[in-house]
């Protein structure tokens, strides 16, 4: 529902040359050439980044033209702040003759990126993607139980847990099974009930959703005259690659709302009770913005018979507009009460779920969905063989789900999530400390 893609810098580029240490060269796969040209361009990638170099010499026109230079420079400075100076490249691993990632180093901390250079001379840079930004204090975690403390440490409260999912405990947990609001991750539900429906033969990818008019929220279905057939395989692919809000409520409605509150308890949901009724986007942002919240309060005050009576009724009715400008001001929304829940176990059974279904053909196209975004995964590019991803935000609420294999076959569940009903949460640091939860978790 609310996502939290936080793009850094976008674009291809090449890797290279460390300025103050040798370059450490690893490879993702057999007989990858390191060019000089990925050498080069890296090089002059790390001086950009300092405020220096020449991009029209290093960037092509068509990422000049998709990323304008005041836009390339705020993203430095904001980069700046974070990390400070660059101070060079520690490792590359090359993806192909033209793509690479790397490991940055700067002065305050680390960052990875993605690079990749055009095949066509001079090889300028293509695209450029800077994720996985971490200070030094929590590159500096050397195990999943610090990454557990420093998750226990953060304002509000914070739930964690690493499960490889050939062990029956947890490699690490913080409040494993507490429950916590995890704003989109709601929607793994929903693909898991389309998966089981296919299953069971009761519906297929390519059947449609034909669209009567409903009012929709945001998406990209919203715009889109009655009467448009939309398949499911789109409306899911969607909805977990860009987290729409639109293609959510259109499966939701047609895979029916007694279904998916089911379907909590067979991927492993032991909290779906707090989801019933499960709401759908739009009622979620009726019941919080309508009369400043009021509408969201009567329905609270209710049994679970008048709360479905409430979203058949004076919910259905109200139009979206009623919403006004909800959480223009950044401030969490009735979140411990009106949400959808799930504790950081529930999610990692969830995923666990899907990791079942790999060897069947309905199975491995969800899989396929969930890898549409691998969110902050992206930065494990070449170090593992899968990664899939749900996450979800709002004001005061976080949550980030990865299901990883590595390298070696071993499947891992990382989950967290962080909640304060009384401000917005820290969503770079809470990034970094989930990264560096990435990183321990795949080196075992």
């Amino acid at each position: 529902m609310w996502q939290m893609a936080r793009k850094a810098l976008r674009a291809a580029a090449g890797l290279a040359l460390l300025v103050s240490a040798p370059l450490n060269v690893t490879s993702a796969a057999d007989d990858v050439p390191v060019s000089q040209e990925l050498r080069q361009r890296s090089a002059e990638i790390l001086t950009i980044l300092n405020g220096g170099g020449d991009p029209a010499t290093t960037f092509a026109a068509s990422f000049r033209k998709a990323v304008p230079d005041a836009q390339m420079q705020a993203l430095i400075a904001s980069l700046q702040r974070q990390l400070g100076t660059a101070m060079g490249i520690e490792s590359l691993t090359p993806l192909g003759e033209h793509e690479a990632t790397v490991r940055l180093i700067f002065e305050k901390g680390t960052a990875r990126a993605w690079i990749a250079l055009s095949p066509q001379p001079p090889g300028q840079v293509t695209g450029l993607r800077v994720t996985g930004i971490m200070p030094t204090d929590i590159a500096d975690l050397a195990s999943l139980d610090e990454v557990a403390a420093a998750f226990a440490a953060a304002p509000g409260n914070a739930g964690f847990l690493v499960q490889d999912l050939d062990e029956d405990s947890p490699a690490a947990a913080l409040r494993g099974e507490r429950t916590f609001a995890i704003g989109s991750a709601f929607k793994l539900v929903i693909l898991a009930e389309l998966v089981r429906e296919i299953d069971d033969g009761l519906r297929e990818w390519t059947d449609t959703v034909t669209l009567d008019g409903t009012e929709l929220p945001a998406g990209a279905f919203r715009a889109l005259p009655p009467g448009t057939p939309v398949s499911l395989r789109r409306l899911a692919e969607e909805m977990i690659r860009v987290s729409d809000n639109s293609a959510t409520d259109l499966l939701l409605a047609e895979l029916g709302r007694s279904r998916i509150e089911a379907m909590q308890a067979r991927i492993g949901f032991a909290h779906g009770a707090r989801n019933i009724p499960f709401l759908s986007t739009m009622e979620a942002f009726k019941l919080k913005g309508v009369e400043g919240g009021a509408l969201g309060r009567r329905y609270l005050a209710q049994d679970t018979e008048g709360r479905r009576a409430m979203l058949a009724g004076e919910v259905a009715d109200m139009p979206g507009r009623a919403v006004g400008d909800l959480f223009a001001d950044g401030r969490p929304v009735m979140i411990e009460r009106l949400e959808w829940f799930a504790s950081p176990a529930d999610l990692a059974r969830a995923m666990h779920w899907f990791q079942g279904r790999k060897d069947t053909v309905n199975g491995r196209e969800a899989l396929r969905i969930l890898a549409l975004n691998p969110g902050p995964a992206a930065n494990l590019t070449g170090e593992v063989s899968y990664a899939g991803f749900k996450g979800g935000s709002e004001p005061g609420v976080l949550n980030m789900t990865v299901l990883l294999e590595d390298r070696a076959g071993r499947w891992i569940v990382v989950t967290a999530s962080l909640n304060d009903p009384r401000a917005g949460v820290d969503e770079a640091r809470f990034q970094a400390l989930f990264t560096r939860a990435l990183e321990l978790a795949i080196k075992g």
